[in-house]
């Protein structure tokens, strides 16, 4: 088979002739997207202009690359034509020309248009008189010397070329550049089993089109990861409900590693149409082994918050470069489904752990009091601490409780009643086992130095 891609420089190129589609688009998670489009242009021989119409209103001008794959034209120039037509523009464009305006009460009026702004136009008649008439839908507005080619206007956003072709014929092309108001997020959407032991996993994606153009039988492309922009984006994204986890289907995208990112490719041709939210589904319903636990941290609000970790790896059931989203989690209530939570997740490679904090325990209490502090040195402090932790529920748990300091400091423990599973520059991890209905207390002592 002949390869449809090749590297240049680090740049991913594209035969569209072999993807049998005349438009690529790769969408990425920073509100830009590439486009690649074959198109066919009427060119006569020799320089002349030509206006290229049909592109996004939000456009990067200064990305367009146009290739000739016979090398039969090249592009000289080019400007981006964006002032688009409108009716105040045209009068104001128009002012100190002759005019005639038929007005349902007055009839026709003529004279020399001297002003058209806010809700009156002002113009002096031939006996050198000033006219002032109330603009209204009823109001019939004639420019006898209004000239289309003078004024600049255009219909739609143009890029106006100056090009020099070999003879006069259709010349094929292949365009490319790169337009701001496409974007592109994750939503997962996951049933928690009876025990919170499995997470039903399904993932769609969320498309939104503002650029300004329809893009009609598409190769689509969503590339996950962070790149650098000049400028930052805040685009407003839409979400999906549960109703679609009931939708089974087969995967329709393909991934791959490119660059630093990743890039889903969509299997079929699809239309992303100006103003719309498109969603699809990036992967089917997959059922992974997940964990619940507790976690109480010294540095947060010291509530008992509920994690859910699972591991995207391949044993268990995922293992694919997960892009970023947010995870909304469900469960069963006898026939009903309740939502128990949501957490934004960040782009997590293959064979990583993800983590979603579902919210706070509701029958599980922390309190944390410093019991001591004291100053052994003038370079050290020294704490003792005490955790307090009750449980109300009917069966025992492990509460998982962080300790945690600043990492430009040097920590020594002292002494503890249970001996900490973990300890890094920044913090000491425990694990204290609370019966049901009962109260567990976790002490320790440690120093700071710096």
């Amino acid at each position: 088979m002949k390869s449809i891609v090749k590297r240049t420089f680090g740049i991913l190129i594209v035969n569209l002739s072999l993807l049998g589609a005349q438009t690529a688009v790769t969408v990425t998670n920073s509100n830009v997207a590439l486009v690649r489009e074959a198109r066919q242009l009427s060119l006569s021989k020799g320089a002349h202009q030509f206006d290229l119409t049909d592109i996004p209103s939000r456009i990067q001008p200064a990305s367009v690359l146009v290739e000739s794959p016979d090398k039969s034209f090249s592009v000289l120039e080019q400007n981006y034509e964006y002032d688009l037509v409108d009716v105040s523009k045209v009068l104001n464009k128009s002012l100190d020309q002759n005019i005639r305006v038929i007005h349902p009460e007055l009839g026709e009026v003529r004279g020399k248009l001297i002003s058209a702004s806010g809700s009156a136009l002002m113009l002096i008649d031939g006996d050198k008189r000033l006219q002032i008439i109330p603009r209204s839908d009823e109001l019939k507005i004639f420019l006898d010397e209004y000239s289309e080619g003078a004024n600049g206007f255009v219909t739609r956003p143009t890029l106006r070329w100056q090009v020099q072709a070999a003879q006069s014929a259709v010349h094929k092309a292949v365009i490319s550049y790169l337009t701001e108001g496409l974007n592109w997020k994750a939503d997962y959407v996951g049933r928690l089993n009876k025990d919170d032991s499995k997470l039903t996993l399904a993932c769609w994606v969320t498309v939104e089109n503002k650029s300004g153009k329809t893009f009609k039988d598409a190769r689509l492309k969503l590339m996950a990861g962070k790149l650098n922009r000049i400028q930052p984006q805040n685009p407003r994204m839409m979400t999906k409900s549960l109703m679609a986890m009931d939708e089974m289907a087969a995967p329709s995208f393909s991934e791959k590693a490119f660059f630093e990112y990743h890039l889903y490719s969509l299997d079929r041709l699809t239309t992303i149409a100006n103003n719309q939210v498109k969603q699809i589904q990036l992967f089917p319903e997959t059922e992974a082994k997940a964990n619940k636990e507790y976690l109480v941290r010294s540095d947060a609000d010291n509530k008992v918050n509920v994690i859910v970790t699972l591991s995207n790896s391949k044993q268990n059931k995922l293992g694919i470069p997960l892009p970023a989203g947010v995870v909304r989690l469900y469960k069963a209530d006898g026939k009903d489904m309740e939502f128990v939570g949501e957490d934004a997740v960040k782009h997590t490679p293959k064979d990583e752990e993800v983590k979603i904090k579902v919210g706070q325990a509701f029958d599980l209490v922390s309190v944390r009091n410093v019991i001591k502090t004291e100053r052994p040195t003038k370079r050290s402090r020294r704490y003792s601490v005490e955790y307090v932790l009750r449980n109300h529920k009917k069966e025992n748990v492990r509460i998982h409780v962080q300790e945690r300091f600043s990492s430009y400091q040097q920590t020594q423990l002292l002494k503890s009643n249970i001996k900490p599973f973990k300890q890094k520059a920044d913090r000491m991890d425990f694990i204290v086992p609370v019966p049901a209905n009962a109260e567990r207390k976790l002490t320790l002592s440690y120093t700071t130095s710096w």
